[in-house]
């Protein structure tokens, strides 16, 4: 079984959100992990083992791509091969994504209020799904939206359907927010609503280093590799409205290279594309978005990265109970650990352009104003850019783009979903491995995240976000 090295740091001394969530104990991953490396530093490059065959290729190793691989061993077991192909498997970009590490219910969409509900009953339990010494350091947090004049019908048209739902939160009028948190300059806010059960913050590489090593305690085969195209074959038997007779051609294998730039092809029966932000482009290999009929609409999912800000100030006593923050200007605020200090960011329009959240134009006249309009820092030099980090992004309507594609009908889709990537993963990787194993989503119907919206022009638009 082919596993590359992953961590660049001993986990003994990790440390993320101030937090450490080894102990200093001899952990059983760092075990394993010596184990596995130690293996394969005796192991000559020509005894290396590259499948040729897997019932399931999943085409990255991230939260979702780990997710799918831990539920399809999960429910089919040795049964089913399947073998993932991640580039980076240093994971370099999402060690330092602190802002992933929150869960919230604040959807108008079910699914996400469905797939939220579901990652805390996963997290909580989650020694009993990954491993006795897996800790992502879940903590139970709220999560309070504020909403202008402009956006209170549209909060309390939300509230509504969330409690249908099953969701506990409550909504506070302007004078409410200001009497918990006098901090908050609630003269523009109408409205609130903090979620009082199921939301919090957790540790996201945690999370993800629990999925892979699950995956591979399970027996999914993890390749260091990346994506440079698909084999096709004709089948002339298959007839499809816009597709001539006798032209279909079915995706069967996926071609990948090595750090050796040695190209080699795995066939498969089915593919999951869960690349992040790298999606759209392999989707072309695929030729989606290249030829016409089904084939014309390409895969809209690109990178978008954005700035996270750290703020100290000595005059916002943060505590235990302090809430993660949506305001109704985009801007989002939470704890930072179990520091005096937050972390900070915005929410980006579908439509901003790449660069431009980078910019300091950006800072300046879109955050940096929110910032001080709501918080009212005392000193400007209190708010220093700490990372930029990354997701992928959907441009057709920021939502999540799952199941079959049209054409290829082998080739299942699970990209675009942006930081809910992170959140929903245990959901989303459910839902995949049930669409292999079933035929059907039989948990959550995730029927609507489909890349059918794509061909009528039906935008499925989350609401939760001003």
């Amino acid at each position: 079984m082919l596993f590359t090295k992953i961590f660049n740091t001993s986990l003994h001394h990790k440390i993320i959100f101030n937090t450490r969530f080894y102990s200093n104990k001899w952990n059983p991953f760092k075990r394993t992990w010596n184990l596995i490396s130690n293996e394969l530093k005796f192991t000559n490059k020509s005894s290396i083992f590259y499948p040729e065959h897997a019932d399931v290729v999943i085409i990255g190793g991230g939260f979702i791509g780990t997710s799918v691989g831990y539920w399809l061993k999960t429910k089919a077991g040795a049964g089913l091969s399947v073998v993932i192909l991640e580039k980076d498997l240093t994971y370099s970009g999402i060690q330092t994504n602190f802002s992933l590490g929150s869960l919230t219910q604040h959807f108008s969409l079910a699914e996400n209020i469905y797939l939220s509900q579901y990652s805390v009953d996963f997290f909580r339990n989650i020694k009993a799904n990954l491993n006795e010494d897996v800790d992502i350091k879940f903590f139970p947090n709220g999560y309070l939206v504020l909403a202008s004049d402009k956006y209170a019908d549209q909060l309390e048209q939300n509230v509504a359907l969330q409690k249908e739902h099953g969701v506990k939160n409550e909504l506070l009028t302007s004078a409410d927010i200001k009497k918990k948190y006098p901090w908050i300059n609630t003269t523009d806010i109408k409205l609130g609503c903090i979620g009082t059960e199921s939301e919090g913050l957790f540790n996201p590489w945690a999370l993800l280093k629990g999925l892979l090593f699950k995956c591979h305690e399970l027996g999914t085969t993890i390749v260091k590799a990346e994506v440079i195209g698909f084999e096709m074959e004709h089948q002339r038997d298959v007839l499809m409205e816009g597709v001539a007779p006798g032209s279909f051609r079915r995706i069967n294998k996926v071609v990948y290279k090595t750090d050796d730039n040695e190209e080699h092809s795995i066939k498969f029966a089915a593919c999951v594309l869960a690349a992040g932000d790298n999606s759209g482009e392999i989707a072309k290999l695929a030729q989606i978005g290249v030829e016409d009929g089904l084939l014309k609409v390409p895969l809209p999912v690109e990178r978008r990265e954005f700035n996270i800000y750290s703020i100290d100030d000595e005059n916002i006593k943060a505590n235990i109970n302090t809430p993660s923050i949506m305001d109704t200007s985009g801007l989002w605020l939470r704890r930072n650990g179990l520091e005096n200090s937050f972390l900070c960011g915005h929410t980006p329009l579908v439509n901003n352009g790449v660069k431009e959240l980078l910019t300091d134009e950006y800072y300046t006249n879109i955050i940096q104003p929110s910032l001080l309009n709501r918080y009212n820092f005392s000193k400007e030099n209190q708010v220093k850019r700490l990372h930029t980090e990354a997701y992928d992004c959907n441009i057709y309507d920021d939502t999540g783009i799952l199941g079959s594609h049209p054409y290829h009908s082998n080739l299942i889709i699970a990209a675009g979903f942006g930081k809910l990537g992170c959140h929903h993963a245990p959901g989303i990787g459910r839902g995949v491995a049930e669409l292999i194993i079933d035929g059907r989503y039989c948990s959550i119907d995730l029927t609507r995240f489909g890349f059918d919206r794509l061909l009528v022009n039906e935008p499925l638009v989350e609401f939760n976000m001003y």
